[in-house]
């Protein structure tokens, strides 16, 4: 009869260690998930104010092509004009 009531005391009391290991590693999760989540947050935000920056700075391949032909169609006026100067008729 005393080994059954030193068996009920040491599984009582095991029970009663795991349920606290269980809570406070349980504690723990969450404590290491809200520092992981502000880790994240802040590295999203750097990376949006990041992708915000590239975005002014960029130029598109339109707007690069568009701008290219605006500088040929300006040095062709000029061409035009020196070959007048000159005397001469360009050929186009």
């Amino acid at each position: 009869m005393a080994a059954e009531i030193y068996m009920t005391i040491i599984t009582v009391l095991l029970g009663i260690v795991g349920f606290f290991l269980a809570r406070s590693f349980a504690a723990l999760d969450k404590k290491a998930d809200k520092n992981e989540l502000e880790s994240l947050k802040r590295e999203i935000e750097t990376t949006r104010s990041t992708i915000a920056d590239i975005k002014d700075n960029y130029l598109t391949k339109e707007d690069f092509l568009r701008e290219q032909v605006k500088t040929e169609k300006k040095l062709d006026k000029i061409m035009d004009i020196l070959m007048e100067m000159k005397g001469g008729v360009r050929n186009e």
